[in-house]
């Protein structure tokens, strides 16, 4: 247990200093890199890694990063369907007689989408008024949201949620996590400079760590299905970056999607939450 407190925090300062003091450009190289890491670890959960199978996908995710960065969000549908033109035109020559080869297909395509476009989002995010500081605001949410779902699912979980998928679940930690998600979401519009009213603080606090929690089990899915315990052993105490940022994946679009509507203006005047 203290490996996995120690591994887990170690960065997160340096991480927030980066958001909060940083550019966007320094944040990038990051995003790449993690893009790498959870490619790596996503491609080895479903099949032997090759060259010719990681690198069309690594290079996929890094057109979508590069073409976000660029400012080009408005080419990111295209070239996600000539991505998919590409894979299928991959498994035109992989294909052997037996293989279910658009089974392939989909693990691949799904890799890119799951581990490139939240990252791309999260690029988008940063490049938008107070964006490091609210993407603080996110981390502490799925931060603590994980850490009351550890602690408390520890200390007082008895019923599982789901056995089947992750026997170590509980309705205790789940609460526990919620709990302590949304007194983050509250806490975290006070730390950090943020155009969110407290009300709304409440509301993300609860939604992104529903969201997170969510995107844990999808992940533990995954790997009751490929007969993994962990995704890869790059964080100790931890397993794999897919491990570690399993939440954040779900919780970003929602996040990203949140503040389209906020800055539309379809919703949040009418509730009457800060513009």
């Amino acid at each position: 247990m203290f490996k996995r407190i120690l591994s887990g925090s170690a960065l997160a300062p340096l991480l927030i200093l980066l958001l909060l003091a940083g550019s966007r450009v320094m944040l990038f190289p990051l995003l790449m890199l993690a893009a790498l890491f959870l490619l790596w670890e996503w491609v080895r959960l479903h099949e032997a890694i090759s060259v010719v199978v990681f690198a069309p996908l690594l290079g996929a995710v890094w057109l979508l990063l590069g073409t976000g960065f660029m400012g080009h969000a408005d080419w990111i549908g295209m070239e996600l369907v000539l991505i998919l033109g590409l894979l299928l035109s991959l498994g035109l020559i992989e294909y052997q007689p037996g293989m279910v080869i658009t089974e392939r297909i989909g693990f691949r395509f799904m890799g890119v989408v799951y581990c490139g476009v939240p990252l791309l989002l999260l690029d988008g995010i940063r490049g938008m008024e107070h964006g490091g500081s609210m993407i603080c605001f996110l981390l502490i949410i799925i931060w603590f949201t994980d850490s009351g779902a550890y602690f408390v699912g520890r200390k007082f979980g008895r019923r599982k949620i789901s056995p089947i998928i992750s026997p170590n679940k509980t309705w205790a930690g789940f609460w526990g996590g919620t709990g302590l998600g949304l007194v983050a979401g509250v806490g975290s519009v006070m730390v950090f400079k943020t155009p969110f009213s407290l009300s709304e603080g409440m509301l993300l606090g609860l939604v992104l760590s529903l969201s997170g929690q969510v995107g844990d089990f999808v992940e533990s899915l995954f790997k009751r299905e490929s007969g993994v315990k962990d995704s890869g052993q790059l964080i100790p105490g931890h397993g794999g970056l897919l491990d570690r940022l399993d939440s954040l994946l779900f919780a970003i679009p929602v996040f990203a999607g949140y503040l389209q509507l906020r800055e539309s203006g379809l919703i949040w005047g009418a509730l009457g939450f800060g513009g």
